[in-house]
């Protein structure tokens, strides 16, 4: 599908309506990755033979609560919590350190386990998360103290495998733990496609097996054809991890396709995406870091501004250029009168985007904000929407229609 040509040809005077779309908890509901965790969880234990302990939703929520927002970080942590609750009950056990003969040598005993304490642990981790700034590094210091209660040739074995595990979970080459996840989340081809390797076994791709779109066929058609009609100019707005720009000429190998089958669940393939394949891209060319140009950041929302109405390429290295010297060029240079409207579900991505409007805004752009927060009626998210004066509706689809006619009255 060709993306929609938002060079516009308006009045200079007309009003560009931008619309940015955030995906998990406003386009769709992200089921799929919970469920590949609870899987790879459950895979890992059922190859240690300590049976199948289920891990909840609410262990993965409050995990996400104290940061393991991740599932290469957290998948380690639930599983390693349970190779070392197995060793407490074996202390005559001797365990190899290479990970893939330690789980062949405790296949061979079989022992169920009771279900962890998971709450503890990730409670630990979060308390430990500043002090150590990289997650996995954080869950490894946990779950080493967790291992000096073991006989010394067990902690040994143990040092070697979590280092193995959790020395870089974000390199798909070196973190099995990850590479399984990765087949479940992407899928077998989407591995292949993604990494360059052949895959381990076959698996569809649980982000559109199991996430569940929010977006309305209904609402998605009158979108696409408010954009076709340069009505309005689009843009997916994301953390999720995604390919390279388009127009870049990178490889896509090591870049995951997550925010593009998102895209490819509600139907909106092809708009415009600033997602965390972009950001790496843009950083590995300034050498800069991932995480500090990502929502809230104001350099991802200026590069989806900069995206709904011109090249990825081009906007992504406006949005840095501005951010860095404060001057405007490429597609932000280029923007007129206009609105940005953004469907976020949490204030930290809106913030991003008010604060891209307000910098725009003092270096001479007529631009202004239009908020919609995507939150249940009630709760901590709709509570602090509430507190910074944001208007919620209770399904991108309500919020959609909302904007839709605001832009159809206004010129």
């Amino acid at each position: 599908m060709l993306k929609p040509n938002h060079s516009t040809t308006q009045p200079p005077n007309r009003r560009t309506h931008l619309f940015l779309f955030d995906v998990d908890g406003v386009l769709v509901e992200a089921r799929g990755y919970l469920r590949a965790l609870q899987d790879t969880v459950a895979h890992f234990a059922r190859r240690m033979g300590v049976g199948d302990p289920v891990l909840t939703e609410d262990e993965v929520r409050a995990g996400e609560a104290h940061g393991l927002t991740s599932e290469w970080d957290s998948a380690p942590a639930y599983i390693l919590t349970l190779l070392i609750e197995r060793l407490r009950r074996e202390p005559s056990l001797a365990l190899p350190g290479q990970w893939e003969a330690a789980l062949e040598t405790l296949a061979a005993r079989p022992l169920p386990l009771p279900h962890p304490d998971y709450m503890a642990l990730v409670a630990r981790v979060g308390a430990r998360r500043v002090a150590f700034g990289e997650t996995s590094h954080a869950v490894r210091a946990v779950l080493w103290d967790e291992a000096q209660s073991l006989p010394a040739p067990q902690r040994d074995a143990v040092a070697v495998i979590l280092d193995a595990l959790l020395a870089d979970t974000h390199n798909f080459d070196r973190a099995p733990i990850t590479q399984y996840f990765q087949h479940l989340v992407i899928g077998s081809e989407g591995v292949a496609k993604t990494y360059g390797v052949a895959p381990h076994f076959a698996a569809r791709p649980y982000l559109l097996e199991h996430d569940v779109a929010e977006l309305s066929p209904e609402i998605a058609a009158r979108l696409r054809e408010a954009a076709d009609t340069g009505r309005i100019a689009p843009a997916i707005y994301t953390a999720r991890p995604s390919l390279p720009p388009n127009g870049s000429g990178a490889s896509p190998n090591g870049y995951s396709p997550e925010a593009e089958l998102a895209q490819e669940l509600v139907g909106l393939e092809g708009w415009p995406l600033i997602g965390l394949g972009q950001l790496q891209w843009l950083a590995a060319r300034h050498g800069a870091q991932t995480a500090q140009i990502v929502k809230p950041s104001p350099v991802q929302a200026l590069a989806a501004i900069g995206a709904a109405v011109g090249p990825e390429t081009a906007a992504l290295e406006a949005a840095w250029k501005f951010h860095t010297t404060g001057n405007l060029c490429g597609p932000l240079a280029s923007l007129g009168v206009t609105t940005v409207h953004i469907f976020e579900d949490t204030v930290g991505g809106m913030g991003g985007v008010r604060s891209a409007v307000e910098s725009l805004r003092a270096s001479g752009v007529d631009i202004r904000w239009q908020p919609y927060g995507i939150t249940p009626a009630t709760g901590a998210k709709a509570a602090a929407m509430a507190a910074q004066g944001i208007s919620t509706y209770r399904s991108v689809n309500d919020a959609a229609a909302s904007a839709l006619e605001n832009v159809l009255t206004t010129r």
